[in-house]
């Protein structure tokens, strides 16, 4: 059994490709396998995937016939895959340092409760790597100095204090999973497209402690990319899908802090433009949680009348 059971999902990220392969086949620590996934790419992915066949840590190669037209369906055919104590979901547009396995499985050592080790990430924008990671920037954020040092965490703190309300694992390329935790928690069980890495920390860390290695050994390509940006009522929809199954599964949540959480992230929806499709996603958040639900539009309501007075 190898210790690490690496699985690398690919669509149309050919002139990425490369590197991330390279960068996962060179790293310092060997004791792993590669499970390579291509979600029907349309680019040169296939030709470049066939040249790394013979490698002999590439123990799965999977094309796709259609698109899944879904990145967390692929992670979950992965982890089915996979035979690794730890998972690592290297996505194939980012790329690591060659010390990334080696430093986040001794980090483990420091805590044997820890289902999640994430380290710190490079922020890469148009092939440039920018000078602020990503622990300068959640340091600004949260005022704090806490991204700076290596550090550990109960999970439930975790999804408290900051997971919820700041997404803080920026980038599941920067993150190892213990697989039977991940086999445990099925976190891949509901439909979701764009936040579905978010709905998996949470449910990982309601069963698990977590560990943050400060050393930047990950490269997060174009984060910030704004193509998505006219999508916003489904990432609204997939946040309450969230905040919903930690309602329901985590009973000893601090209120308090949940609520905190879940109106900074469902907040102006309402008052956004309405059409077809958002008043039928609400309507399935109205039959999925009506108190939730009406607890956001009541702090829509409330943010609205305060905006109202301050600018009168």
């Amino acid at each position: 059994m190898p210790k690490v059971s690496v699985i690398i999902p690919n669509y149309n990220h050919g002139d990425h490709l490369r590197r991330r392969l390279d960068t996962v086949l060179h790293q310092t620590f060997t004791d792993f396998e590669v499970i390579i996934l291509d979600d029907f790419s349309a680019d040169d992915s296939p030709s470049i995937i066939e040249a790394y066949s013979n490698h002999p840590s590439v123990k799965h190669i999977v094309f796709n016939d259609v698109n899944s037209g879904n990145p967390f369906r692929q992670w979950k055919k992965g982890i089915e895959l996979a035979v690794g104590e730890w998972v690592w979901i290297a996505e194939s547009d980012d790329f690591a340092d060659n010390r990334f396995l080696e430093i986040l499985l001794a980090a483990s050592e420091s805590n044997h409760n820890a289902g999640l080790i994430y380290c710190d990430s490079f922020v890469v924008s148009n092939n440039a790597i920018e000078q602020e990671t990503f622990s300068v920037l959640k340091n600004r954020r949260f005022k704090t100095k806490r991204w700076s040092e290596n550090h550990s965490n109960g999970g439930l703190n975790e999804i408290e204090d900051y997971l919820l309300l700041g997404g803080t694992i920026n980038n599941t390329s920067a993150v190892i999973f213990k697989r039977d935790l991940l086999n445990k928690v099925n976190p891949f069980d509901i439909n979701l497209r764009y936040i579905g890495d978010k709905y998996a920390f949470v449910k990982i860390l309601s069963q698990s402690d977590i560990v943050y290695v400060k050393e930047t050994l990950n490269y997060f390509s174009d984060p910030f990319n704004t193509k998505h940006i006219d999508l916003y009522i489904f990432y609204f929809y997939e946040q309450f899908i969230v905040f919903d199954w930690v309602w329901k599964n985590v009973t000893n949540i601090n209120r308090d802090k949940f609520y905190k959480a879940f109106y900074e992230n469902t907040r102006n929806s309402l008052f956004r433009e309405w059409n077809k499709t958002k008043l039928n996603l609400y309507m399935k958040l109205f039959a999925i949680n009506r108190p939730l639900l009406l607890k956001s539009i009541q702090n829509n309501f409330r943010m609205a009348v305060g905006l109202n007075k301050n600018n009168s």
